[in-house]
């Protein structure tokens, strides 16, 4: 007996080492990602084409439930791909292959990796995946070659070491590089760099980005001589202003009813020597959660398009145009008698008397009786203040820059065409003028010709 349980011991000892090899050989290997907001595992899974159960059994530490932001996810399967799988907002005037030399990362690997069939759909605003390789600085300096300009006169003329600016840009030789292609260079003590659209263009910002329905997007332009700035955005032209110091800036409203996707952004200058450039990129429309609200009872001559349009197109040329005076300063201010008394916000998808949901919230309401006081959000010039059958006794303020602001349903006027205003100065009262259920403030804010949130205008400081 004693001699069996001997045995059976020998023989539990030597498959102990057995099983803990067998262990090491398939512990869970494979690139990082790093968590974003939003992110499941099923919804990592999607995006790198595996299934849920392979993450699960790659990350057995790993809580499903409790994917917090910034955590450290294994990703099976990526044959030859190593490192962190950051996540990266793409810029406007960035590419793959710019994209792909920053980090540095191979370009097929970064279109393996976000499954890109082209590099035509790398589109400023989207988020892609790339390895970063974490021992190696990304390149910083950045320059452009000129027309008939080489690699290696680029780095004669700036000092540099033209090998290593092929090795750095991922080319095998330097005359491969085209003119107008972005070089890319290690950090130096000048930190000498341009934007990768124009030689005369230090940097380009558009916010957010990637642009939102319903909300106001700001570009900045900062460049190293006076230049006479254009572009569109969506369609929709541009007015650029300048902020002083070869500074610029253009507000634009996205309209909320826009189709989430993929539009259009140009920029066109002319410097004061004659030369031009012009760049244009495509950017991405990204959607926002609105809910949907059914309002019966309204009278039917004030939906009938007849009655409507002639009154939206009177508000139209009042707000067409932009003022090159800026009348504001920083945030605006709440217009309503109660800041937290909010009875309908922006872009809600409305019906009206069981119609379609084709109409949308073009403001936000204040709640309050009739007889409530109005103030101005912001300083700016009255542009108009009359009765309208939709919209009942209504003020128009002209903030500049094409900023207006719009004050619906009032029961009184305290301003007139051509009043400066100030913020916080009375300008009506509430009522319950034009079409409405109830007495309260409409105020809605136009950017550009287009309306926006005007909540956001309490939270951010424009441009």
């Amino acid at each position: 007996m004693i001699n069996r349980f001997l045995c059976m011991l020998l023989l539990a000892a030597l498959f102990i080492p057995a099983y803990i090899v067998k262990g090491q050989d398939t512990s869970p290997s494979g690139p990082i990602y790093i968590v974003q907001s939003g992110d499941t595992f099923y919804s990592i899974a999607i995006r790198f084409g595996v299934t849920v159960d392979d993450i699960v059994r790659a990350n057995p530490l790993v809580d499903p439930n409790m994917l917090g932001v910034g955590a450290e996810v294994i990703i099976p399967g990526l044959e030859g791909i190593e490192g962190r799988l950051i996540t990266q907002t793409i810029p406007l005037g960035e590419n793959l292959r710019t994209l792909s030399i920053r980090n540095h990362a191979d370009e097929e690997q970064v279109a393996k990796l976000n499954r890109l069939t082209s590099p035509a759909e790398v589109f400023a605003g989207a988020s892609l995946i790339i390895a970063q390789d974490e021992e190696k600085p990304q390149p910083q300096n950045r320059y452009l070659l000129a027309e008939n300009q080489s690699l290696l006169e680029l780095a004669v003329l700036n000092n540099r070491n033209p090998w290593l600016l092929a090795e750095i840009n991922q080319v095998g030789a330097t005359w491969q590089m085209l003119p107008g292609e972005a070089i890319f260079d290690q950090a130096t003590e000048d930190g000498a760099s341009v934007s990768l659209i124009s030689p005369a263009v230090r940097e380009l910002i558009v916010d957010p980005l990637p642009i939102e329905q319903g909300e106001t997007t700001s570009i900045k332009v900062s460049t190293t001589q006076p230049v006479e700035l254009t572009g569109t955005l969506a369609g929709r032209e541009l007015h650029f202003f300048s902020t002083g110091d070869n500074n610029y800036a253009a507000l634009q409203g996205v309209h909320v009813m826009a189709d989430p996707g993929i539009y259009s952004f140009t920029l066109q200058g002319r410097l004061d020597d004659g030369n031009q450039f012009s760049f244009e990129q495509m950017v991405v429309m990204e959607a926002l959660g609105y809910i949907q609200e059914k309002i019966d009872g309204v009278d039917p001559s004030t939906i009938d398009p007849a009655v409507t349009k002639p009154e939206d197109d009177l508000v139209l040329e009042l707000i067409s145009h932009a003022s090159p005076q800026k009348y504001w300063d920083g945030f605006f201010a709440v217009p309503g008698y109660d800041p937290t008394w909010i009875t309908s916000t922006y872009g809600n998808r409305r019906s009206y008397n069981g119609g379609p949901y084709n109409y949308f919230h073009t403001g936000v309401d204040y709640g309050g009786g009739p007889g409530l006081p109005i103030k101005s959000p912001a300083p700016g010039i009255v542009v108009f203040a009359g009765p309208l059958t939709v919209r009942g006794n209504a003020t128009i303020i002209d903030h500049g820059w094409g900023v207006f602001s719009g004050f619906w349903h009032q029961s009184e006027f305290k301003v007139k065409v051509g009043d400066r205003v100030e913020t916080g100065q009375e300008i009506g009262l509430v009522g319950g003028t034009g079409r409405i259920t109830g007495p309260h403030l409409h105020w809605e804010i136009w950017v550009n010709g287009v309306q926006v949130n005007p909540l956001t205008w309490l939270e951010t400081s424009y441009p």
